[in-house]
């Protein structure tokens, strides 16, 4: 059996993304496990109460946002106010006061970063 070894990835920590007030930050882990793109989509599953942010690639309808210009000290940070205060109140966890980690896992099949927003993948 071979292995891949990524000999940065406890350094970088495991894939996280913080939600807050202001909006949705990515840890190096998050940012990397996405490919450091330029540009990033964003969706919302409000039945399973998760996002999902992919690489913009060749979607030319959806919003997107700028991504890897936007690295600062390691992190990226898209303001989303309004959505916060939904996503807040629909999973009836209180980021807007305090920010919240949640672990993130990358999904190879569909190159999608998701994040669930419950108890369960809070960091």
């Amino acid at each position: 059996m071979a292995y891949n070894f990524d000999f940065s990835y406890l350094k970088n920590g495991a894939p996280a993304v913080t939600l807050s007030s202001f909006g949705i930050a990515f840890n190096k882990g998050a940012i990397e496990s996405l490919g450091t793109p330029d540009q990033v989509i964003i969706g919302y599953d409000p039945d399973q109460q998760a996002i999902g942010v992919r690489a913009r690639g060749e979607d030319t309808t959806s919003p997107c946002y700028d991504f890897a210009p936007r690295v600062k000290n390691d992190w990226i940070r898209i303001g989303a106010k309004d959505f916060m205060k939904y996503l807040s109140r629909t999973s009836k966890i209180d980021f807007l006061t305090k920010a919240k980690q949640f672990i993130a896992e990358y999904d190879e099949e569909t190159q999608t970063l998701i994040v669930v927003i419950d108890e369960a993948h809070l960091k």
